[in-house]
């Protein structure tokens, strides 16, 4: 197959785009690698100032703490009993959930009086009365619907 030689031309100009092109993603590329690098040394040099301080901190408190353990085990060991019983969840202090109802009484136990409601009952305007329904202040205040 025979190409004009318009066609090479254009073969070649768009490989060396296509040239360009990938060598500028490489470079991208290595540029965010190098930013990534960056920021990933930063963080290996705060961790690694951290350890240096955390690291004693750490096996100094826990030498302390074994020796306040090893210190207290054998002061306990020195002024203990000859009582070696175990503490039983009977031995222990029992707590009422609730506090005593008292006797109830014989008026606490009668039925509340039936009465007529008054008008010091009735509910004051504005406020729901006992079915839920707004009084917003009838023209005649003793009239109710039932």
């Amino acid at each position: 197959m025979k190409r004009s030689l318009q066609e090479v031309v254009e073969l070649v100009v768009f490989g060396l785009i296509a040239l360009l092109l990938g060598t500028g993603l490489l470079w991208l590329v290595g540029a965010v690698f190098g930013l990534v690098g960056t920021v990933l040394g930063w963080l290996a040099g705060l961790l690694w100032a951290l350890l240096r301080f955390v690291v004693p901190v750490a096996l100094i408190a826990g030498a302390v703490v074994l020796l306040v353990r090893a210190a207290r085990g054998r002061s306990d060991a020195s002024t203990a009993t000859t009582d070696t019983r175990v503490a039983t969840p009977t031995d222990a202090p029992t707590v009422d959930a609730a506090p005593p109802v008292p006797a109830a009484s014989e008026e606490a136990n009668a039925p509340a009086p039936t009465e007529e409601p008054t008008e010091d009952d009735a509910p004051a305007q504005g406020y729901p009365d006992d079915r839920g329904e707004a009084n917003a202040g009838d023209a005649d205040p003793d009239r109710r619907q039932d």
